[in-house]
């Protein structure tokens, strides 16, 4: 055996020392990584939290009007979001609603106002394009906002697992026939997933080492993804990889994913997929196209991806399909990998280029300023054979080194720069969300203050007529009606008291012998200046209660823009059973005798006789006396002769007696028939009792109306409360929903920086 020479352990000691150094720098780089990780997995607690503060409010839209939208199949943004006045949040307990506004703003509106210079959203943004809400109603907005929150939420949740977790996952996609499963087989060198001039690849398979499989090389047929579980066999079918293109071709059992445990026996210094630091998998997926292109952007957003290579066929360049899956994975991955496939077909090479790269420069700008490490143009196919050219050996192997060392030795970059780039952006929204909500709720706390002041003297004048007239209304009726009493009263009462000045004139006296016809009209003419009385009464209470009414329509009027309807004629017609006079006399009647003869009962009839009989009996003796007289001078008897000139005397004052007894019976009659009318009726209580009549009549008309105006005053005072509660409430809450969203956006703020100040590189 020859003794080791001094080159050879000059040269074994360099390598070890190469190898320890590579072990120091990996050890130094894991633990930065993990400070990093542990650094991020906090900022996205964090964020969690702010989010969990913030719920949107749900909608009363129908959930079938419009589906989950995911994250990542969003456009640019044309809406800002709105608060909606809310009980006030309190923190880890209560949250603070946010909703969505309608793309169109009034002109004048709080929303056009507050929304003006603000940033578009990027990943809580609603894109008309993508969600097909060209024309949508703030409800609908609102129910895909409160989706894409509650998206945005689980979204965080995986990325708190996919932080956690040590894997690296690394998407393979692109356009149909793109050369995606070509490229998957380079990369292990060795055939294992199926490849064809046509597309072959109709669902995800996902490659990893199989050294996770107890080194067992199988492929795994995987109904539902969410539940597979390589501990249980009932969640998938194993089978040899050998059989892996019939069953890619076919899928009979209709596989959502296939899982391929497979060696790379290449060692761990050139190996992707084994590689001794990180465990890779690698995920073909199926072409772009109308059919595929949402699942394949979920799971290049939604998923555990930590890197995406995005396939190019060098002829087609990039095509409509494949521009809009960049532009949204480009949302949360500002670096992507582009590898330019059969770039072998290509006569001009450097104008081929030049186009991709000018493209990419559009589509995904960090990836351009990256392009060296980040975009290759390779023929993948020459890497499955045993002596591959030159160049294109060349061109691959500078690939993998770059895909290798941004999965392993930048991994920072490659696993936690997408969380990052999310963080910022999901950041970015919030603090826009707040500076919003928290701009409106100033404008809506002065438009509710200005609508309260705005009602208030009408509220006012609605509370002192409700305090005035009908929190008392038996107050403002029995006032009314007193009025009405004691005018009833004063008037019947100087009416009987001067009644003998109001009919004098009214009835001629017919002499003595038409006295009984005398007496009746002068009756009646009591009777009839006794009904204008009455009417004069009646029409006082219906002109006050009249006047009561409309004064308490006009202050209602004053403070209301539909007053109360109050039927007017219930009070006008109050007494229209004693409107006319005849009417009143028959009303009378229940007080005075109608019968001339209950006037002039038998002592009456003597005491007018008695007044006027004596100077009848006078002239009767005169008269008899000049029978006598005569007698005597016929029979020549002196006596009588002498007593003939005192006969003549008695005579002519008998005749005078009586003749002013007759002219003094008119006198007598009315003093006798006004006097007996007078006692009667007061006896009766005329006075009392109409004066009651007429109170009671106008208490009844003025509690029909004024407590039918006091119902329908009521309701809308009732109204006017609510709603003016309503309105403070709203702006307690407002102003309560302000201060929240001032701290949260000071929150937003801080975590914000930070997650910016975060250095990956």
């Amino acid at each position: 055996m020859r003794a080791p020479s001094r080159t050879d352990s000059t040269a074994s000691s360099t390598e070890e020392v190469f190898h320890q150094h590579i072990a120091a720098s990996s050890t130094e780089q894991n633990a930065q990584f993990a400070e990093r990780r542990d650094k991020m997995l906090s900022l996205i607690a964090q964020s969690r939290a702010i989010l969990d503060d913030l719920s949107v409010v749900e909608s009363a839209v129908d959930q079938t009007m419009i589906g989950s939208q995911s994250i990542g199949q969003q456009g640019a943004f044309d809406s800002q979001v709105l608060t909606q006045a809310l009980p006030p949040p309190t923190h880890q307990t209560n949250s603070v609603p946010v909703r969505a506004m309608p793309t169109a703003y009034s002109a004048h509106s709080a929303e056009s106002r507050a929304a003006e210079g603000l940033p578009p959203l990027t990943v809580l943004g609603i894109s008309d394009a993508s969600d097909g809400l060209s024309t949508t109603t703030g409800d609908i907005e609102t129910h895909v906002l409160s989706t894409k929150m509650a998206d945005a939420k689980h979204y965080l949740d995986r990325l708190l697992v996919r932080i956690a977790d040590t894997r690296s996952r690394v998407l393979v996609t692109g356009d149909l026939n793109g050369g995606k499963s070509t490229f998957v087989n380079a990369l292990l060198r060795r055939q294992v997933v199926p490849d064809d001039q046509q597309p072959c690849t109709a669902l995800f398979a996902e490659v990893v080492d199989a050294s996770q499989n107890n080194d067992v090389e199988q492929v795994h047929g995987i109904p539902d993804a969410s539940k597979y579980n390589r501990d249980d066999p009932f969640t998938y079918t194993p089978f040899s990889i050998d059989i892996l293109r019939e069953v890619v071709e076919d899928n009979e059992p209709g596989y959502e994913m296939l899982k391929v445990y497979c060696r790379d026996t290449r060692p761990n210094e050139v190996s992707v997929l084994h590689n001794g630091i990180v465990d890779v998998s690698l995920i073909d997926s199926p072409g772009l196209n109308i059919d595929s292109m949402k699942t394949t952007s979920l799971m290049a957003q939604q998923e555990e991806i930590d890197v995406i290579v995005f396939l190019v066929n060098a002829e087609n360049h990039f095509t409509l399909s494949g521009r809009e899956f960049l532009q949204n994975a480009g949302r949360e991955k500002a670096y992507i990998f582009i590898v330019v496939n059969r770039f072998d077909q290509i006569r001009r090479k450097d104008r081929c280029k030049r186009e991709i790269l000018t493209q990419i420069k559009d589509i995904s700008p960090l990836t351009y300023n990256h392009a060296d490490q980040l975009v290759h143009f390779v023929a993948a196919k020459y890497m499955l054979e045993k002596s591959p050219p030159a160049e294109w050996k060349e061109s691959f192997t500078c690939l993998e080194d770059n895909l290798r060392s941004f999965i392993l030795e930048k991994r920072s970059r490659s696993k936690l720069n997408p969380a990052k780039m999310y963080l910022k952006n999901l950041l970015g929204d919030l603090s826009t969300l707040c500076t919003y909500n928290h701009t409106l709720n100033t404008f809506r706390i002065a438009e509710i203050s200005a609508q309260l002041s705005e009602t208030a003297p009408a509220h006012e004048r609605m509370l002192r007529i409700k305090e005035q007239f009908l929190d008392d209304a038996t107050r403002t009726i029995d006032e009314t009606a007193n009025r009405a009493h004691a005018f009833a009263r004063d008037q019947l009462s100087n009416f009987l008291e001067s009644v003998e000045t109001y009919v004098e004139q009214d009835v001629e006296w017919g002499g003595i012998l038409g006295m009984w016809t005398y007496a009746r009209e002068l009756r009646n003419a009591v009777y009839r200046h006794a009904a204008v009385r009455l009417r004069r009464c009646e029409d006082f209470a219906v002109k006050s209660s009249v006047g009561c009414v409309k004064n308490i329509e006009a202050m209602a009027a004053s403070c209301m823009e539909t007053p109360p309807v109050v039927d007017m004629a219930v009070v006008t017609t109050a007494f229209e059973d004693g409107s006319s006079e005849a009417g009143r006399a028959a009303a009378m009647s229940m007080f005075v005798p109608l019968e001339l003869g209950d006037f002039f009962d038998f002592v009456d009839k003597v005491e007018i006789c008695r007044e006027y009989l004596p100077s009848l009996g006078m002239v009767l003796g005169g008269v008899l006396g000049y029978h006598g007289v005569t007698r005597g001078i016929w029979r020549g008897d002196a006596t009588m002769v002498k007593g003939k000139t005192a006969f003549l005397g008695l005579s002519l004052a008998g005749v005078g007696l009586f003749l002013y007894s007759l002219s003094d019976m008119r006198n007598v009659v009315d003093r006798k028939v006004l006097g007996k009318i007078k006692t009667h009726l007061v006896s009766a209580g005329l006075v009392d009792a109409n004066s009651e009549r007429i109170a009671k009549g106008t208490r009844r008309v003025l509690r029909l109306a004024i407590w039918e105006f006091q119902n329908q005053f009521q309701r809308v005072l009732i109204d006017s409360q609510v709603k003016r509660q309503g309105l403070v409430e709203s702006r307690t809450s407002a102003e309560m929903n302000k201060d929240e969203f001032r701290a949260i956006g000071a929150r937003v703020g801080t975590l914000r920086k930070i997650v910016e100040d975060v250095d990956l590189d």
